[in-house]
């Protein structure tokens, strides 16, 4: 079902700096990264290309992460989406989860461990990535 060589990966975090920290962490694994601040941009980029991992922050403004994965689940259900959640999120994490999350992420978190749920989600879909172990 792969179309394209690469494994794409969306990352939506209102918070510019989030992007800025994991963009390079993402493609240190060989996948084609779109980094997203507004959670409608994101969406409206969702309508027009089938991402493999989507990678979503769960608090945000106007759209929260919950509602991208009810909308991403819905259009694509072989797409893994990996939440990230501040510390006081667990409960929305969980919910998260039962609405067909694949993981959860808890914030503080190294790039490096979101690198190893991205190959755990690329495992899931049948896809080997591999983890180079550089130092950061």
């Amino acid at each position: 079902m792969m179309t394209s060589s690469k494994f794409e990966v969306l990352l939506l975090d209102d918070e510019p700096i989030v992007g800025k920290r994991l963009r390079p962490a993402i493609l240190k694994l060989g996948c084609g990264v779109e980094v997203f601040e507004s959670p409608a941009k994101a969406i409206k980029r969702i309508n027009e290309k089938e991402f493999d991992v989507v990678v979503t922050d769960i608090r945000m403004d106007e759209i929260d992460g919950i509602e991208v994965l009810e909308y991403v689940t819905k259009k694509s259900s072989r797409t893994k989406v990996i939440m990230i959640t501040g510390y006081a999120m667990m409960e929305l994490a969980r919910q998260a989860m039962e609405k067909g999350a694949f993981d959860f992420i808890a914030k503080p978190f190294k790039p490096e461990d979101l690198r190893v749920v991205i190959v755990k989600a690329a495992e899931a879909l049948g896809v080997k990535l591999t983890l180079s172990h550089e130092p950061q």
